[in-house]
């Protein structure tokens, strides 16, 4: 029975670790939602390391990105990559993995060269069949050189996890006393199957990151080669309110109370007089943090209900920054900012309430040209979290 696709949530993210002494990864990690819904992992590893080796392995990666987005077959995507790269034998070869995830729940992974991915059911690792259908198929190029590809099709349920590695993360620890074969696919099974048995709620990125940990401690800290993993986790959402801004007309006000006080999920409050409007409404009393904020912007402030009450257009502007300049959802800062783009990035669905009404203090011209109206920013920062961060928003205006 197929998954409902309103009881998951596919999280995909991934961690790496570049070759020590070596400037660029020659593993390249792509995701990609498509407007149909289709969620694309792309995982590809150029032959050897450096800066060829990323080249490759970029270009290979936006190959079949594009031939998925058009909805072209996988094996005819993998065979014009092949054909454009050439085989194992080639000094511009790479090994690659695509994986392409339905909004009906069904996933199809093809795999050249790598390899093969985990999928964990129930805490266990599956490779039952009746669970997913496996293959492998024979392209001929147009050289005549005959190439392997792996095919594997099966149906996603709730709690689901995929595990994607490169071949240098099963090679770990190789040549030391304690994995002198490397940590191997066994190793990796039984220390994932373990992370999932002490935390049963670990996200994606959590368990890819602990993955690449353990390969990277495995080579005693220094990595010998490129270690990348993908973890994608098929779970319940998890919802964030947003509101800032007071709505344009006063009579909204009760309404907008109402979205807070009904809200199943997290609620965050940008902007002060929102926070008053809500605290009049629903007769809550506000309570102003007095601590200093490292960031240099004003205090939060909580209220019963609400998880987090900060300034807003100032605070905002500055989550839209941290978005444009990070590349992962790993941030290591402190401060209001950090806080609530953390907050963001931790959740799925993500519901913008906007109220319209401008504030006048924000259309005074002695302020900074940059500082841009709180539903500017906000549309960017709801574009942002849905193009890089595959997250689910809505806005609402009021």
């Amino acid at each position: 029975m197929k998954p409902d696709k309103e009881t998951y949530f596919i999280e995909a993210e991934s961690s790496q670790r570049t070759e020590s002494g070596s400037f660029a990864s020659g593993d390249i990690c792509m995701t990609r939602r498509t407007d149909d819904g289709r969620t694309l992992l792309v995982l590809a590893h150029g032959r050897g390391s450096g800066i060829q080796a990323h080249v490759t392995a970029a270009v290979v990666s936006s190959m079949i990105t594009a031939y998925a987005l058009r909805n072209t077959p996988i094996q005819q995507a993998v065979h014009a990559v092949l054909n454009t790269f050439g085989g194992y034998e080639s000094t511009t070869a790479a090994s690659f993995m695509v994986a392409e995830i339905r909004t009906d729940g069904g996933v199809r992974v093809a795999e050249y060269g790598t390899a093969p991915f985990l999928l964990f059911r129930e805490g266990h690792v599956t490779q039952e069949s009746d669970a997913m259908e496996r293959e492998e198929r024979t392209l001929t190029l147009d050289n005549g050189e005959q190439h392997t590809l792996r095919l594997s099709r099966f149906e996603a349920q709730p709690e689901d996890r995929l595990l994607f590695v490169t071949r240098s993360v099963l090679r770990s620890g190789s040549g030391t006393q304690r994995l002198p074969e490397g940590w191997g696919s066994r190793g990796i099974t039984t220390f994932v199957a373990d992370l999932l048995r002490e935390n049963p709620s670990i996200s994606a990125r959590e368990m890819a990151t602990a993955v690449i940990n353990r390969a990277e401690a495995n080579d005693l800290f220094v990595v010998k080669n490129d270690l990348s993993c993908m973890g994608v986790y098929f779970r319940q959402p998890r919802r964030l309110l947003l509101c800032s801004g007071p709505p344009f007309n006063e009579s909204n006000d009760r309404k907008l109370a109402e979205r807070v006080a009904s809200w199943q999920g997290t609620t965050v409050i940008c902007g002060g007089t929102t926070a008053a409007i809500v605290a009049r409404e629903l007769r809550r009393e506000i309570s102003v943090n007095l601590r200093r904020d490292i960031s240099g912007l004003p205090p939060t402030s909580s209220m019963p209900g609400v998880n987090l009450i900060t300034e807003g257009v100032l605070t905002l502007a500055r989550v839209k920054s941290l978005l444009e300049q990070t590349s992962s959802s790993e941030l290591s800062g402190h401060g209001t900012d950090y806080e609530l783009t953390r907050i963001l990035l931790s959740h799925d669905c993500i519901d913008f309430v906007v109220g319209t009404r401008i504030n006048p203090q924000h259309q005074d011209p002695e302020l900074p040209v940059e500082l841009e109206l709180r539903r500017n920013v906000i549309k960017e920062i709801a574009r942002l979290l849905q193009t890089k961060f595959l997250k689910e928003t809505r806005i609402e205006y009021l």
